[in-house]
């Protein structure tokens, strides 16, 4: 760093939209950590509002929202041009490559804003396009700084995108700590639910969408009712209604849709981690999933699957288990070694909670970026 920052700089955090999911929390939480002192931030939509966004400006903190034409938007370059000089925006903080190309391609030509991009998720199968790695290179110039949620994103960033490696800096995904607070009661919870505290619960979290796999763990909780007739699957998220129709048809195919519960879009994530027994994510691809990290922080064991950065998060045979991809008996059995030993399941909670806090703590998260913040317009 070469000097102090002497005055409040103005960020702009620029995302597709601000519905309900993991990027998008992230997106707000920094936010409004950074909305204050030497540091304000202001938060561009290229697509949709979404419930986030809602909440954001009723809180007083400025949200534009562009309705993105399909195909490449050359309207919108300006627009954002426009958003630069008119907030005074000193750093744009771009979130995955869409928000990325504009904000960069924008800043072409311009001395204004400086760009931060942040990849959080990559989609499966990932492949190279030629078209995007020469565009990448030319967006190096407007670029100056590249951040991943995980390892895995960034091998991902070069291998793919031929963004540069060594300018590229892991920055994980952090969840508030319950700070002494006390945790939501297990029995209590469950009651808000209609749940009895004798059965046994596994709880998944995550957008209506195929590459969140539900199918696989449906199947698999098929199995587990053979030898727990009375557990229950609850599965919280919202999205794709015809996928989640989907997930409908094979409950009911499987003779088990009365004991698998879709909670739709919550916000009450705490209490559903409190009321469940164990936590499972049967993602296709993730790269550093924030239910994750949230059922850690909660003390709850992790089944998850062995894909992008889930083993960057999840310690096999000690905070949980990493299975197969696409493989239901695997998971089946992943679940029912939890749910059949109390003592094993308080073990990898307690040793997930151990890690949570020594490594995904959001107070580490925010410091992170707030280095990287003052390293960049310090320059």
């Amino acid at each position: 760093m070469n000097g102090a920052l002497h005055r409040s700089y103005h960020i702009l955090q620029v995302v597709h939209s601000l519905v309900i999911g993991g990027t998008e929390r992230v997106v707000c939480d920094l936010t409004r950590h950074f909305n204050g002192g030497k540091f304000r931030t202001s938060v561009c939509c290229l697509d949709d509002l979404g419930d986030f966004g809602k909440d954001l400006i009723q809180e007083g903190i400025p949200v534009r929202v562009f309705s993105r034409r399909p195909g490449i938007d050359y309207h919108l370059l300006w627009d954002l041009r426009d958003l630069y000089r008119e907030l005074k925006i000193d750093l744009v903080h771009a979130h995955q490559y869409t928000p990325y190309f504009y904000s960069a391609v924008a800043c072409l030509g311009s001395s204004v804003p400086k760009t931060i991009f942040t990849e959080h998720g990559r989609h499966q199968p990932d492949r190279m396009r030629l078209k995007r790695v020469v565009f990448n290179q030319i967006l190096r110039t407007t670029t100056s700084g590249y951040t991943a949620v995980s390892d895995f994103t960034r091998r991902s960033l070069i291998e793919f995108e031929k963004m540069p490696g060594s300018r590229i800096q892991v920055i994980y995904n952090g969840v508030p700590c319950d700070g002494g607070r006390e945790l939501p009661n297990k029995r209590v919870s469950r009651e808000k639910l209609g749940i009895g505290i004798g059965k046994k619960v596994v709880l998944s979290i995550g957008r209506m969408d195929p590459i969140k796999d539900f199918q696989t763990l449906i199947k698999a909780f098929a199995g587990v009712i053979q030898k727990v007739p009375d557990a229950l699957l609850l599965i919280a998220g919202g999205g794709d209604v015809c996928y989640l129709e989907t997930l409908h048809q094979i409950a009911d195919a499987l003779g088990i849709r009365e004991q698998v519960i879709f909670l739709g879009p919550r916000r009450d994530v705490p209490d559903l981690l409190a009321a469940c027994d164990v936590f499972a994510l049967t993602s296709i691809s993730e790269a550093a999933s924030m239910t994750i990290l949230e059922a850690m922080a909660a003390g709850r064991a992790v089944v998850a699957t062995r894909t992008g950065g889930n083993p960057e998060l999840v310690i096999h045979g000690e905070t949980g288990y990493l299975v197969p991809t696409g493989d239901n008996e695997t998971v089946c059995e992943a679940l029912m070694k939890v749910l059949s030993y109390p003592d094993l399941e308080e073990k990898m909670g307690s040793a997930g909670k151990t890690r949570f806090e020594s490594m995904f703590r959001l107070e580490r998260t925010y410091g992170e970026y707030e280095k990287l913040y003052e390293e960049i317009l310090c320059r």
